[in-house]
């Protein structure tokens, strides 16, 4: 799912766009895909299953939806909606397509690791911290666009230490 990104939107912020309930436009993705299904046509091209959490921590289905899939939407809307759901997709991916156009040219995983190695050893001799060597990691690899799970860096909680006082 990954090679999506950048190429798809999910079907949530479709659904703002169309001023539609999700549920809704998740159920005419659905019917578009059985039809298109039966016409022997590859749904993957337009609508790929997914899913995402909820504010309650529920995992939910979604759909990410392709320029094609946007094109396929907007091409069953009529009026007004269907304009301003033709503009707004195209805004989506125009700004999509910049963001990857900014991003730096892309450096092979074998190099990336070799540094990173090399960055290991000698934040080892200098005897740094685990977490601080965790986020220079995840620095480093966020440059090379490599994403690393949120919880990469994990800081430690150490115990506050208190000297006996003269008082006590």
């Amino acid at each position: 799912m990954n090679e999506l990104i950048g190429t798809a939107i999910v079907s949530i912020e479709v659904a703002e766009m169309v001023d539609k309930n999700h549920f809704d436009l998740l159920r005419d993705i659905r019917k578009y895909i059985k039809q298109l299904d039966e016409s022997k046509i590859a749904f993957s091209d337009f609508f790929l299953e997914s899913t995402y959490r909820s504010a309650q921590n529920k995992e939910l289905p979604c759909f990410l939806v392709t320029k094609k899939g946007c094109e396929f939407i907007a091409h069953k809307l009529t009026g007004q909606k269907g304009t301003e759901f033709t503009a707004r997709y195209i805004n989506r991916f125009h700004e999509m397509e910049q963001e990857t156009s900014t991003l730096p040219e892309q450096v092979p995983v074998g190099e990336v690791a070799s540094y990173l190695k090399a960055m290991d050893r000698v934040a080892v001799r200098q005897q740094t911290a685990p977490f601080k060597i965790a986020e220079a990691f995840k620095m480093v690899s966020e440059q090379f666009g490599i994403r690393l799970p949120a919880d990469f860096v994990k800081i430690p909680e150490y115990e506050q230490m208190r000297l006996p006082t003269e008082a006590q």
